[in-house]
């Protein structure tokens, strides 16, 4: 029996992708593990959402990510424990921590993404950070015990860009939440839907400016659990006069975002950079066609069950969206594709494969 110490600091949907892996994570490791004890290191305001079972705890670390509070104050936290093995499920994995761990690499987009543009920050500060990332990022990656990785597309490039083996580097799918069922849509107004943040790599921008020049005219629903870009593009769609089509609906729960997925007519995606496409899978489980950005990672998770685009052509990205509304036939087969492609993704698959690195991990192996 092992001790093993997972940082759920970033637990639930208001943090997004990482938030919902977290999240499912425990779930599942608590239905696939009965053997190992293990401390879940959570924020104060969690407490009482995260769930425990027998041989296991929560320790509050009521430390906020991304701070010099996580590089010196958490590691204490954390070796008080007298952990066996350490699960950090983000790249943030404190440097002064001395104990054995793996982490959760679930992209590599701000090696490839640069600049002042995807900072609210100003200009000194965001490069000081950017500079800390780049460190706590090599630092994890050079001393993990195993690295965890959602995709090969993403464990290609750990290995490439870091000279790390290729033994080191586990790929552990994530899964694919049936939010909502298939079924009859509720009347209304229709709308596509897009869901994740607004940063200037999702490239929302592209589908606001297409919108404005589709033959079939259509309502965009943007659900964003994140505050980061709000104002600026609330600024943007005055900017282009989209404000009757372009509806801003911030953090939903998992209800609201369950009907928001089963009624909308199409899903779209037109991101430049992606560790999974978690949001893509929810619509397809949903019976939602998905029309998305033609990028490596995107084509290895939902293969032939969407429609694909060059995301940075906008008249691509509108000729794909008439397409979508317009060809019952080709909507239809997206639907049923995409209800065969979920079935290949599993968080109880996910929690197995995490529990199999963690004993490869582990002293010994177990």
């Amino acid at each position: 029996m092992a001790k093993i110490g997972i940082d759920v600091r970033l637990w639930g949907t208001q943090h997004a992708g990482i938030g919902r892996y977290t999240e499912e994570l425990v779930r599942n490791l608590q239905e696939v593990d009965t053997s190992n004890d293990y401390v879940l290191f959570c924020r104060k305001k969690d407490l009482d959402d995260i769930p425990t079972k027998q041989n296991w705890k929560k320790v509050v670390a009521d430390i906020q990510h991304y701070t010099l509070a996580e590089q010196f104050v958490l590691p204490g936290i954390f070796s008080k424990e007298n952990l066996d093995l350490l699960h950090v499920p983000h790249f943030n994995a404190p440097i002064f921590y001395g104990g054995k761990f793996v982490v959760t690499i679930h992209d590599v987009l701000w090696h490839n993404i640069q600049g002042f543009g995807v900072t609210t920050l100003p200009a000194p500060l965001y490069a000081i950070k950017y500079l800390g990332y780049r460190l706590i990022v090599r630092a994890a990656i050079s001393r993990a015990a195993k690295i965890l990785v959602p995709s090969k597309t993403i464990k290609n490039e750990v290995v490439s860009r870091f000279g790390v083996p290729v033994s080191k580097v586990a790929v552990s799918y994530e899964g694919a939440p049936t939010l909502s069922k298939p079924g009859r849509k509720d009347a209304g107004e229709p709308y596509i839907l897009y869901v994740g943040s607004l940063y200037p790599h999702k490239n929302v921008e592209s589908v606001v400016r297409s919108l404005k020049v589709t033959k079939s005219p259509q309502k965009l629903v943007i659900v964003c659990g994140r505050s980061v870009f709000w104002g600026k593009f609330k600024r943007f769609i005055k900017q282009e006069n989209a404000e009757s089509f372009v509806k801003l609906v911030g953090h939903v729960s998992d209800k609201e975002l369950s009907r928001l997925y089963k009624n909308a007519e199409a899903f779209i995606f037109p991101t430049l950079s992606e560790g999974f496409g978690l949001p893509g899978l929810e619509a397809m489980a949903a019976g939602t066609p998905v029309v998305c950005s033609d990028i490596p990672v995107l084509r290895e998770i939902y293969g032939d069950a969407a429609l694909y685009f060059k995301p940075k052509d906008e008249g691509d990205i509108a000729d794909k969206i008439n397409m979508i509304l317009t060809d019952g036939n080709l909507s239809r087969g997206l639907v049923n594709k995409g209800q065969r492609r979920v079935k290949r993704y599993s968080w109880h698959k996910m929690a197995e494969k995490t529990l199999r690195v963690y004993n490869d991990a582990l002293p010994n192996g177990r």
